[in-house]
């Protein structure tokens, strides 16, 4: 009795990798599963909002803020200050002061967008 158990089961075994490398070999690679901001990165988009490089510029006055982009009405910004990181959100409108520093968003259209 315990042959036939054992053929039994060296018989599944066979058939489930079998089947597992049916299954592996139709899996399509991560770049072809992909979409949105993780195809982007995969891709080697220079897409604005998934740029791991900070924005860097000069110092936002109240006559030329430093502009930060967004397709939306606001945007949460992370500015690196001598006490650490201080994130705010940046409304439409007039610029804002933040730590010193005025910044004001920039409204992008849909045709702006990095591809």
């Amino acid at each position: 009795m315990s042959v036939v158990v054992l053929r039994a089961a060296t018989g599944a075994r066979a058939m489930v990798q079998r089947t597992a490398s049916r299954f592996l070999s139709e899996i399509p690679p991560n770049i072809e599963q992909a979409t949105g901001m993780e195809k982007k990165e995969l891709m080697g988009s220079k897409d604005v909002f998934w740029s791991r490089e900070p924005i860097v510029g000069p110092r936002g006055t109240i006559d030329k803020p430093a502009l930060i982009p967004s397709f939306n009405d606001s945007r949460v910004v992370g500015l690196d200050t001598e006490t650490g990181v201080c994130f705010f959100r940046l409304d439409a409108g007039p610029p804002a002061k933040v730590s010193g520093q005025f910044f004001q968003l920039q409204k992008l259209s849909d045709g702006d967008a990095a591809h």
